[in-house]
């Protein structure tokens, strides 16, 4: 299957419609709200393949941005930011998605002058998100879901990608009837490091300058520390989001929740994934050194961020080689096993 990119998320063409007939996803999907004095409303979705069967359970979180799980496209199409292949996989898993604060399940996104896609920022969003609210937020759900579906309770999966990768260890400290965690293509140290890293990497490729690479590390050091001084704030902001989810999501870091586990844990990294490679492979050696077994670290050498591999023949020409069936198919077998 091919699958097409946009605003550095996996997206998969699914039709082409006009606005307003967003029952072609939501269709697919049962809307389940759960409201919590401090969390607000929680709003989570059930695929409906098989709904009322006995299944063991996934929980899918997705990365980062504040994008809706479906969005329609200018051109009539619509994307997703997930990476399942959910009509398959719910044939034998109960298959759960729950949508960020205050964002919908399904939109429209807007275009800016520039030609970047964007979906607009709102109070109630900035306000809540951040690591404590897609944990928590996790933990209520996975419990509700328990006591609506008919769940093998064997089996109770919480799976992330990229920013989920970081919360899904973060929620299996919380929630004791998860089994298993799946992380795929996400930091084990501090997010704000990776941007440091990118920095090094650059200079010693000769991209730029090591003078120009430590002026941006500078650079960047003054707005961490920016973001420390005032990790609570909802109004001021770095790379797009506020001091609080920046803050929330690195006064810890994943692999601190991953060493608080004794259930399996299958962390996925892509060799070619420049955004997080370099910070992931310290996992394993973090568990070497602690003595603890229940980690399984698979590399896809070739793989980027959103497990594709990139080949460029003698023309010149490229061609870009989806994984992401394999990845997909290596984890579920991983399930059976562990």
């Amino acid at each position: 299957m091919k699958r097409t990119f946009c605003f550095l998320i996996i997206v998969l063409v699914l039709s082409k419609t006009s606005y307003g007939q967003h029952e072609k996803i939501t269709a697919n999907w049962k809307t389940i709200s759960i409201h919590d004095n401090s969390l607000g409303e929680i709003e989570y979705h059930v695929h409906k393949n098989k709904m009322s069967s006995y299944k063991p359970l996934i929980v899918y979180l997705q990365g980062s941005k504040n994008f809706p799980l479906y969005w329609l496209n200018p051109n009539g199409g619509y994307s997703t930011s997930t990476t399942l292949d959910f009509a398959s996989i719910s044939n034998e898993y109960h298959i759960v998605l729950i949508s960020k604060p205050n964002i919908p399940f399904v939109d429209s996104i807007q275009i800016a002058p520039s030609g970047r896609k964007y979906y607009p920022l709102n109070a109630a969003y900035r306000e809540k998100y951040s690591l404590d609210w897609r944990t928590n937020a996790a933990d209520k759900v996975i419990n509700d879901a328990l006591k609506k579906l008919d769940v093998d309770s064997s089996t109770v999966i919480v799976w992330g990608h990229s920013e989920g990768s970081q919360v899904a260890p973060a929620v299996a400290t919380n929630n004791k009837n998860i089994t298993h965690v799946i992380s795929m293509m996400g930091n084990s140290l501090n997010h704000l490091y990776d941007f440091i890293l990118q920095e090094r990497v650059a200079a010693l490729n000769g991209q730029i300058s090591n003078e120009k690479a430590q002026s941006n590390i500078d650079s960047l050091y003054a707005e961490y520390e920016k973001i420390y001084k005032d990790p609570e704030s909802t109004t001021k902001e770095w790379f797009g989001e506020t001091y609080y989810k920046w803050s929330s999501f690195t006064l810890s870091s994943p692999i601190e929740n991953m060493l608080k586990l004794d259930i399996p844990i299958l962390y996925v990294a892509g060799g070619a994934d420049y955004q997080s490679i370099l910070n992931m492979d310290y996992a394993k050696l973090e568990f070497l050194r602690k003595g603890k077994d229940n980690l399984t670290y698979k590399v896809f050498p070739n793989c980027d961020h959103f497990f594709m591999e990139t080949r460029t023949d003698e023309s010149g020409k490229k061609e870009w080689i989806d994984h992401l069936d394999e990845v997909n198919d290596f984890a579920l077998k991983w399930v059976t096993k562990n």
